[in-house]
């Protein structure tokens, strides 16, 4: 299913939650709906310096050191819960905040629909079964947006962008000068000495686009030449931490936001569909990114690419039993210290040494008791795994 269809599902629903939208890099966008329509949307490139971007461009008066990240650095939607601060300080205007807020929501959708195009995405639909917590910094929530609104927004700037044939290069990207020599002979002096101070590999183009204040399809259609003739080159960059003045502090430290935007992700591989359902129910209400894989054969190729940081794993299923996926995981390098634990409804002594001498880390007997799964779940993940 595409992106749109996700969302009509969810707006006929009247989906209230997360949705996680992983791709096969393990690169996650988090959409935040109320009631099928969208609340917030982050996560995917650059969710520091995206949100930076957006405060300079649409609030160039507001003073950075009045920001009380202090208040804000708990929250799950940390960036959402700052804008509502500044609002109710009255040091930004709704206008001011609703655009912002909406700008994101229109970015983050279109580096959804950049990336489907290219490869297959995963969706994982985290249910707020009682409406966001406070932790959540969505309890205040400033708007609902109509999907349709802001989706359509999306899709006619990936229809340009498609029609203009940028689709090689991502908005994400930040160029960089690969042949100076020519790109001075098409500039005068002043104008040169100013591209080689944007084109400097640090910038992307939304960035570079917003200190030229133009739009990001003006001038990536205008760079577009010179992609080709690889007199311009574009490079991924980091993301960066925030990095700004608390109230109240009185010496020259800055205070850096380090939690991290990705959530612990658990793979339950089991062929009952019902064992899926109930796993993903337990797992995903305790805050953990949740994948079910009904079929074992394809169990190594899914674990390989989405990397979890644990795996539930049945060990009697059709055609290749779980002893035999267990071994597997073992063989591939970057998943040697990831804790396997073992799903299975005959919990003798045979099979938990035959579990850890293909290097299982743990034991769970079916049927599944939800205490049981969390308290594995915590006790591995709290080692460092």
């Amino acid at each position: 299913m595409t992106l749109r269809q996700k969302l009509e599902s969810a707006n006929e629903k009247k989906f209230t939650g997360r949705i996680d939208i992983i791709e096969s890099q393990g690169k996650t966008w988090r959409l935040y709906l109320c009631l099928g329509r969208i609340v917030w949307a982050d996560g995917g490139y650059h969710p520091y310096r995206s949100w930076q971007r957006l405060i300079h461009k649409y609030c160039p008066q507001l003073d950075l050191s009045l920001i009380d990240l202090e208040k804000a650095k708990d929250f799950e939607c940390w960036n959402y819960q700052i804008i509502v601060n500044l609002l109710k300080r009255f040091l930004i205007n709704k206008e001011q905040a609703l655009l912002i807020i909406k700008i994101r929501i229109n970015e983050i959708l279109f580096d959804i629909l950049y990336a489907e195009v290219k490869q297959k995405l995963l969706y994982d639909f985290i249910i707020a079964e009682n409406g966001f917590s406070e932790e959540s910094g969505l309890k205040s929530s400033l708007n609902l947006f109509n999907f349709q609104e802001v989706l359509t927004e999306a899709e006619n700037l990936w229809l340009i962008w498609q029609k203009e044939k940028l689709t090689p290069w991502s908005p994400n990207t930040a160029p960089v000068i690969k042949n100076p020599a020519i790109l001075r002979k098409n500039f005068n002096t002043p104008t040169y000495t100013k591209l080689v101070s944007l084109f400097n590999g640090k910038l992307t183009l939304k960035e570079v686009a917003d200190k030229l204040k133009l739009n990001i399809v003006k001038v990536t259609t205008w760079l577009k030449p010179y992609f080709e003739r690889g007199i311009i080159e574009l490079v991924n960059v980091s993301d960066s931490s925030l990095n700004v003045p608390l109230i109240g502090v009185s010496n020259n430290n800055n205070y850096k936001i380090t939690k991290p935007t990705r959530q612990k992700l658990i793979i339950c591989v089991d062929d009952s569909v019902q064992i899926g359902e109930i796993m993903k129910h337990i797992i995903t209400k305790s805050g953990y990114q949740f994948i079910s894989i009904q079929n074992p054969l394809k169990a190594l190729p899914e674990i390989i690419t989405h990397k979890p940081d644990l795996i539930f794993l049945d060990l009697m299923m059709p055609i290749i039993n779980g002893y035999e996926i267990c071994s597997q995981i073992r063989r591939v390098s970057q998943l040697k210290n990831t804790p396997v634990i073992i799903l299975t409804s005959n919990d003798g002594m045979v099979d938990r040494v035959r579990s850890k001498l293909v290097g299982a880390s743990g034991f769970l007997g079916k049927p599944v008791n939800e205490e049981k799964v969390i308290e594995k779940i915590e006790s591995l993940l709290s080692h460092g795994n």
